[in-house]
């Protein structure tokens, strides 16, 4: 077995470092002397770090896709405040050489148990019409599996295995807790709970990954919105007096959830369970993301680097009481 070598979120300016990773880009492109040089992105399970190889970058890539395991040796040096390796030499290894558990990037949380909670909450649905729904669009052939399985993004928030359902269940148990403060304005709570179980359910297909995160033709060309408001209609269809009001209501949160037309809505948030699903949905993603950034940034900066996400510097020290 080949030793990891140093994670990506170890790594330092200066470093010399021969380790194992993913690539889940590879580029060559051609410099203003028309020399060929390579960009890469190299990825364990704490991050990925920009590669670059400037050196004969055609016959060292030859054969190195995205998705392939290998072995670098490089320096790291620091480019616009982040970690960069100039690699020297990489080459292609086989799976079974590593340890792959080192490489992909997984959820934190038993995924079992997750799974398990958000079936009790199903289970604990009052409209039997939303119920019957859920029960039916899960059944579906590789639909449980792959919505365990499936990130909720590419990059940014919740962008690893089992993401889809760590956000699924962190916005269901958000609704848990603010529910009862906001009951007596006659939100509709089975229709928002089940709005959360569907509103990304299409990113099973909007993502490959098996190994490295990737969208689909299907993510790139329709996206995940059309995609959970299809998967959903479509096995409305096929029950028997399912009400209209609710199916029109249901394909609201879903395709409301984005909550801006820039941000790739087709419809703003036009009720009070629409509204409160984008809120809570954007919380999350908001606070993973700003997490993630901060957690892959080395504890000696006050600032990260400038994101273009957030358009902002965040700031990284965290206060803690004396006592």
């Amino acid at each position: 077995m080949i030793s990891k070598g140093k994670f990506v979120t170890e790594l330092h300016d200066g470093d010399s470092v021969g380790a194992v990773f993913l690539v889940s880009e590879r580029r060559v492109l051609v410099a203003r002397n028309g020399k060929p040089y390579a960009k890469l992105v190299l990825t364990d399970k704490t991050g990925d770090v920009q590669g670059m190889i400037w050196e004969d970058a055609r016959a060292q890539v030859s054969g190195i896709e995205p998705g392939d395991v290998v072995g670098v040796r490089g320096a790291v040096e620091s480019y616009e405040g982040r970690p960069q390796m100039k690699v020297e030499k990489i080459v292609k290894l086989k799976e079974e050489e590593v340890d792959m558990s080192a490489l992909v990037r997984t959820v934190k949380g038993d995924t079992a148990s997750m799974r398990e909670e958000v079936e009790q909450i199903i289970q604990a649905l009052k409209n039997s019409h939303l119920k019957e729904l859920l029960g039916r669009l899960f059944l579906r052939d590789g639909i449980k599996d792959a919505f365990v399985k499936a990130p909720a993004a590419k990059g940014i928030h919740h962008n690893y295995i089992g993401g889809l359902l760590e956000h699924t269940l962190t916005v269901l148990k958000s609704i848990e807790a603010l529910y009862p403060v906001y009951r007596h304005l006659g939100i509709n709570r089975d229709l928002l709970i089940a709005g959360a179980i569907v509103h990304d359910i299409g990113k099973i297909y909007e993502y490959t990954y098996s190994r490295i995160i990737d969208m689909t033709p299907m993510g790139r060309l329709v996206g995940h919105i059309y995609l959970s408001a299809h998967m959903v209609d479509q096995e409305i269809a096929g029950m028997q007096d399912f009400p209209e009001e609710l199916r029109l209501q249901l394909l609201h949160l879903i395709l409301g959830h984005h909550g801006q037309l820039e941000f790739g809505s087709p419809k703003l948030p036009m009720t009070r369970e629409a509204m409160m699903l984008h809120m809570l949905d954007d919380l999350d993603a908001k606070l993973i993301g700003f997490s993630s950034i901060i957690e892959s940034t080395p504890e000696e900066e006050d600032f990260t680097t400038f994101s273009s996400v957030y358009n902002r510097y965040l700031y990284t020290k965290r206060y803690e009481d004396e006592d």
